[in-house]
């Protein structure tokens, strides 16, 4: 365990520094560059940092209206399996005034799997996040033929709208549909049904070569 760690709020002056952190967080990098900032004016962005003011982990934290959505939590590959992690993600939830905190971890990423679990996690839902053309809604509408319902006859436990899983009554748009789709007007669409859908889009069922993301949920 490091001693002497403390939390701060991520500043502007920090990016180049949080750019350097992430860049090999996936083989084709890290998102967190193009969300940062957002994430300065969006809730809570806290880093990590050692004695010397180097920074060694951040997570950020969507405050929603009765959840706290926990995200983005990178620590320094010289610094991993040391707490840190799980050390930011209580700082996160003691600064955020919620009772309910939700997130997401990648179905093969055994340790940030291991480590929510661990906190008291539960699972809550999974969703597959399926890659292809990145199309406008009104393009996706138009190409498939999709009518628009204020309502449909199907249950689910919840969507996904800019990577943060909310319950399926916080839906208010309209839904998409034909014999064969049915999507939610999302980012990226939400599938509910419908298969071979040649756009980047998330879905309900898994898929090949789709990519598989757990929900958990803890309650203070």
């Amino acid at each position: 365990m490091i001693q002497d760690i403390k939390f701060e709020k991520v500043i502007y002056s920090d990016k180049k520094l949080v750019e350097e952190l992430t860049k090999n967080t996936f083989e084709w990098g890290d998102y967190i560059k193009e969300v940062f900032d957002e994430w300065i004016n969006d809730g809570l962005f806290i880093k990590a940092v050692d004695s010397n003011g180097n920074i060694l982990g951040i997570i950020h934290a969507k405050i929603c209206d009765d959840f706290a959505w926990l995200e983005g939590i990178r620590v320094n590959k010289n610094f991993r399996k040391k707490g840190i992690g799980k050390k930011l993600t209580e700082k996160a939830i003691e600064l955020s005034n919620k009772r309910v905190f939700r997130l997401t971890v990648n179905e093969n990423n055994e340790p940030s799997l291991a480590l929510v679990k661990s906190m008291g996690f539960k699972e809550i839902d999974r969703f597959y996040f399926n890659s292809g053309n990145r199309l406008d809604f009104k393009n996706i509408i138009e190409m498939y033929k999709l009518e628009q319902k204020k309502n449909i006859d199907f249950i689910f436990n919840g969507y996904v709208d800019n990577w943060v899983w909310y319950p399926f009554n916080k839906y208010k748009k309209l839904f998409y549909k034909n014999d064969q789709i049915i999507l939610l007007q999302t980012n990226p669409p939400f599938a509910l049904k419908g298969d071979n859908l040649e756009f980047e889009h998330i879905s309900i069922n898994k898929k090949e070569n789709s990519e598989g993301f757990i929900v958990f949920e803890l309650k203070i």
